[in-house]
């Protein structure tokens, strides 16, 4: 049989399956179906992802992929960036840690990511080194503070899948004692810990145990931890105006810097500065939340960023027109 022969063979065979295929609907239709995703697709990425972990595991030591199940939408609070990274067989991941920070309405917490060392025993690992970090750590922005007492740590983080327990030491008995009643810091400070461990584990808002020295403990911080503890409401406890990217002293690349955060606003309306030399406005706009009054996102660009440091400012406004305080966030950048 010649080449030309075979190919005649091909194409009667390819004739003979689709001749009764008749496409349905519009070209656009057929276009709009064309953007789904096939099934197929789903079935060969899980197995496809499960291979490069193996492969991650083999060459670099180890990957860990943060999870983070908030959504900021619906007062879920910040997103985080994805996660992941290996360091010469040290294992890294980019973790949410919530601080405390001063706001129109008293002290909040604040989110901010961090790039912290973990092993590689998921998901505890991630969930230990977060929490570490949040009660004993030191946040990157001058403006968010640790209420934690000195030589405080965590010394593990364990989860059963209904409960999230974390085994603190600490040099200061009297703080587990039937003492006062909590301060409001006292307060935030376990409410600190509670929403960063949640947000390492990624498996939603587990209730979390707090024991001292693998022993329940009546109080922590002047807060009952007989049972386990519930994060508060985010829209109650969580900073109502954050920006989650640029971080703080980031160096990002001259020319336009997309700016991510959450709001929980006035109509969703966001303002923003950029200041150059601590308090004059080289740039300045606005934009508007996915949603009016509760925790949601934001995002908007700042076009044609020359080299410098600069303070990037993000707040509500004062809607009564007295000049009251707002709440803010402010980011210190370098532009190269």
């Amino acid at each position: 049989m010649t080449e030309r022969d075979q190919h005649d063979d091909l194409r009667q065979l390819f004739q003979d399956a689709t001749s009764d295929v008749r496409p349905q609907g519009s070209l656009d239709d057929i276009l709009d179906r064309s953007k789904k995703v096939d099934p197929m697709t789903r079935r060969w990425f899980l197995p496809v992802v499960a291979a490069a972990a193996v492969i991650g595991f083999v060459i670099g030591g180890a990957v860990w992929i943060a999870h983070d199940s908030n959504t900021p939408k619906n007062g879920q609070g910040p997103s985080g960036p994805p996660t992941s990274g290996t360091d010469a067989g040290t294992v890294y991941a980019h973790l949410p840690i919530y601080y405390l920070g001063d706001t129109a309405h008293g002290t909040k917490l604040f989110r901010e990511v961090q790039r912290i060392q973990v092993c590689d025993k998921l998901p505890e690992c991630g969930v230990e080194a977060a929490a570490r970090e949040a009660v004993a750590g030191t946040p990157q922005d001058p403006d968010y503070r640790n209420p934690w007492p000195a030589d405080t740590t965590v010394m593990s983080a364990t989860y059963d899948g209904n409960v999230l327990t974390l085994n603190l030491h600490t040099p200061w008995p009297e703080a587990t004692g039937n003492g006062p009643r909590p301060t409001a810091d006292e307060k935030l400070a376990v409410q600190q810990l509670i929403y960063t461990a949640q947000d390492a584990l990624g498996r939603g808002r587990p209730p979390v145990q707090l024991i001292i020295d693998d022993h329940k403990v009546p109080m922590i911080l002047g807060v009952s931890t007989e049972a386990p503890l519930q994060p508060e409401d985010p829209d109650t406890i969580l900073a109502p105006v954050q920006i989650e990217s640029p971080a703080q002293r980031d160096t990002v690349p001259a020319g336009d810097l997309k700016v991510t955060g959450v709001a929980s606003t006035f109509e969703a309306n966001v303002q923003w500065e950029l200041l150059v030399g601590g308090d004059a406005v080289v740039q300045q706009g606005h934009t508007t939340a996915t949603e009016c009054c509760t925790l949601s996102p934001f995002e908007f660009t700042i076009k044609n960023l020359e080299p410098g440091t600069y303070t990037l400012v993000v707040h509500d406004e004062d809607m009564s027109g007295d000049g009251r305080a707002v709440n803010q966030d402010t980011k210190e950048i370098v532009v190269e």
